[in-house]
Formats: structure tokens, C-alpha cells, sequence
């Protein structure tokens, strides 16, 4: 599947999809065209500069009425252009007018007609970051332009995208080191740390995943007393602590981190799994320096996809996928977990990271009763006090694995802007 067959794969399953359960949504108004001549006008300015990038790709932030980025798409040559949208309604109403030749049938054409270019929609501008850079489109791979038709506040909506597109700097694709089992030196002071309740399932599952590299494994279990369970042999220091969680997770976080003596801390959840190829490129995540090559990276953001409603399907859309996730940092003073739900780290140094393609595999909606998790939602709504309300839904949309290529050996590693700190 190309770059193009995948962005209009995603696109057709979040288009599909509202949060009231029905195909489609409430109509939107598309924005007016401009007249013929400013359309001219427009469409040569955009032209002119994206010849004088010296680029040979295009990003158009922004759908605006259509009618530009229609006009891009005709004039360019196939696969010169790529479109981002933030507002799935909007791209829905375009899409469903064939104003875009992005491989999606419209209401006059049941059926597709080759994509000249792509389409890259979602409303969380971190998904359509992956999705650009999976079809060919990432930073230092095309030129980025805001759409003129855009006004300026429909611009800013755009902002972090941009940042993403123009501000990531690439440090090299993930490498899989299965030689380094032979080379212990270049292992990283790894602690791996879980804050675990006695009656999660497939904790032996979740064992199973450790190198036998680690530095420690820190473990927090939700109990009066360390519970007594038959462990794995394994070759580096484990360390328990019983502490009820009560309804503060940051609380239990904290607890977890004070009890880290490694240089880097690495944590996870225990429905959450890294692949081997993963642990093996750990190591060399913990030994990139920073842009300039004088210190190493603060922090690591993975992506995370949670498999539904079979392994082979990942949910996805509306922020689900990639669903990014800060779980690697050096281990230095000041760091503290805040927020009694959905627990925010603070106090990290230095620049930080986004490694794609190393996923974590989220197995919660995959290994979990509808009942177990709306259970740990309730938890979630104590611990926030009222201030949040979780709710499970069955009808979020879902795509094939194969539609997303962030996957290992395939995605980029990059240092995320300063902004992003």
C-alpha cells in the first residue's frame, strides 16, 4: 500500500465516523470560494514559492474552501501535493463535493479515481504529523505553506502542526541491534519501572517483555503488602513497594520514580508491550545527542496504538492513534508527576524527542471486559474529582495495522522544536 492508498484508507474510516454513532455528521458550510481571477492569482503565488524551495513536495496546511488546493492538485504533477486538515466536518464536505482528487469517492462518483494527491485528516495535529511523515511528506521532505485562503485564526489552528513540519530535526530511522546482547557496554543505565495492581491480567505476559540488559525493575503494586506470586529468574535487581493507590495516580507515580537509581527511567503500564526490535533500539535512543551533539536528549515520546476490535485493527481518529506518549527521561533531580489522573511529568532537562515506529501496543480494549474498563474509568472520574468524565464507547473507528506504517524499523526519530519542552 502506498503513501497515498493509506492516507485515503485513514480518511475514509475517521470521515466515516461521528461521535453520535451515525455515518456522516451534521453538514458543514464550506467557506466561499474566492473568484476565478484570485484563485489564478493565489494558486501562482503558492507556485512561485514552492519553486524557489527547491523542494519537490508540497504540504498545504489548511482546505480552506477547496478551491486551491483543487487548483494545486490539477496543475502540480501527481504526488507533488499533500493536504493537511484539522477539521474532519470540513474535509468531509470537500471530499463529499470532489473538489480534491485524493483517491475518495464523492457524491457524483461512487467510485475512487486516482489520487494526484493526498489527504491527511485528522483533528489531532500529532496523527496528521504521522501520517505526513509515513507518506513521504515529513520534515525536510517537502515545503510547508499555510493555505492563503486561510483567515488568521483558522491559521493558528495550524500552528503545532507547523512547528512539527518545519522544527523537527531527524536523527536516523530506529535501528534493530540484536549484535549488542554481545556488546554489554553500550547499554544504557535503563531502570524499567510499573505501578501494577495484584489482579491485572497477564502479568506474566507483561514480564516477559524485559531484557535481560535492564539495570532494575521497579515495581508498585496497588496493596497493603507486596503480593505473593510466583516471579520470573530474573538476571538484574527487582524492587517491590506496596502502596495503595487510593485515587491519586501521580501520587503512585512518584512513589515509583523516588525508587529509581538508574540514569534513564523507562516506564510502562502493565497492559502496555515494546516489541524486541523496540528494546534493542533503546539503547541507542539513550545515546543520541542533541542537535548540536553536546549533551544527550531529555526525554523520548513514543507512539501508542491500542489493537481493536482485533489485533489486527487499531483503533484510531480523533486523537486515538498515535496517541503520544513521554515514557523514556534521564533520571535527574526535580522530576515530579502532578495531576491525580491522567498524570503530567514535570520538571525534565534538556530538548526532547519523538521516536516513530517505536510503538508501544496498548492491550486494554484487547485483553479487558467492556466491564473492566469501565470500572478503571470510574476510577479515572474519582481520582479526577468531577472534573473529568470518562465514558466507552464501541463505535470508535478503526483501521488495518497496514494503513499505519509507524511501525519498527520503518518510522523516523526526530528532536522535537524547543516549544515542545
Amino acid at each position: 500500500m502506498n503513501g497515498f492508498a493509506r492516507l485515503a484508507a485513514f480518511a475514509a474510516e475517521v470521515l466515516a465516523f461521528d461521535f453520535s454513532g451515525r455515518a456522516g455528521s451534521a453538514a458543514v458550510t464550506l467557506p466561499e470560494q474566492p473568484e476565478a481571477a484570485a484563485l489564478v492569482r493565489m494558486r501562482d503565488r503558492v507556485l512561485a514559492a514552492f519553486g524557489r524551495s527547491g523542494q519537490s513536495r508540497l504540504v498545504l496546511l489548511g482546505l480552506g474552501s477547496g478551491a486551491l488546493a483543487g487548483a494545486l492538485a490539477h496543475t502540480l504533477a501527481p504526488g507533488a501535493l499533500c493536504v493537511a486538515e484539522l477539521e474532519t466536518g470540513l474535509a468531509r464536505a470537500v471530499v463529499a463535493k470532489g473538489l480534491l482528487p485524493c483517491g475518495l469517492p464523492h457524491s457524483g462518483s461512487p467510485d475512487t479515481t486516482p489520487a494526484r494527491c493526498g489527504l491527511a485528516v485528522d483533528s489531532s495535529p500529532w496523527a496528521v504529523f504521522a501520517l505526513l511523515e509515513a507518506a513521504g511528506f515529513g520534515p525536510g521532505a517537502a515545503f510547508v505553506l499555510p493555505n492563503p485562503e486561510l483567515k488568521p485564526e483558522a491559521k493558528r489552528l495550524y500552528r503545532v502542526l507547523e512547528l512539527l513540519l518545519t522544527c523537527c530535526v531527524p536523527v536516523g530511522p530506529p535501528v534493530a541491534t540484536a549484535t549488542m546482547e554481545n556488546v554489554p557496554s553500550v547499554f544504557p543505565n535503563l531502570s524499567v519501572a510499573a505501578i501494577l495492581a495484584p489482579s491485572e491480567p497477564d502479568l506474566p505476559d507483561f514480564f516477559a517483555q524485559f531484557p535481560p540488559w535492564l539495570a532494575e525493575l521497579v515495581l508498585v503494586w496497588d496493596a497493603p503488602t507486596v503480593p505473593s506470586r510466583s516471579l520470573p529468574d530474573w538476571p538484574f535487581p527487582v524492587r517491590h513497594i506496596a502502596r495503595p493507590l487510593g485515587a491519586d495516580f501521580s501520587a503512585q507515580r512518584n512513589t515509583m520514580l523516588a525508587a529509581c537509581t538508574g540514569e534513564w527511567v523507562l516506564y510502562l503500564d502493565a497492559d502496555e508491550r515494546l516489541t524486541p526490535e523496540c528494546w534493542a533500539a533503546l539503547p541507542v535512543l539513550c545515546g543520541i545527542g542533541d542537535v548540536d551533539g553536546a549533551e544527550a536528549l531529555g526525554g523520548w515520546h513514543f507512539p501508542r496504538l491500542t489493537p481493536y476490535p482485533e489485533k489486527e485493527s487499531v483503533l484510531a481518529g480523533f486523537g486515538l492513534w498515535p496517541d503520544i506518549q513521554l515514557r523514556l527521561f534521564r533520571n535527574v533531580s526535580g522530576l515530579r508527576f502532578e495531576n491525580p489522573v491522567h498524570e503530567r511529568l514535570t520538571g525534565l532537562a534538556g530538548r526532547q524527542g519523538l521516536a516513530l515506529g517505536m510503538e508501544i501496543e496498548h492491550l486494554n480494549r484487547l485483553r479487558r471486559s467492556d466491564e473492566h474498563i469501565r470500572r478503571k474509568l470510574a476510577g479515572f472520574d474519582e481520582a479526577g474529582a468531577g472534573r473529568i468524565r470518562h465514558a466507552l464507547s464501541v463505535e470508535y473507528p478503526s483501521v488495518s495495522r497496514g494503513v499505519l506504517s509507524c511501525s519498527p524499523g520503518r518510522g523516523r526519530w526526530f528532536v522535537l522544536p524547543p516549544q515542545f519542552a
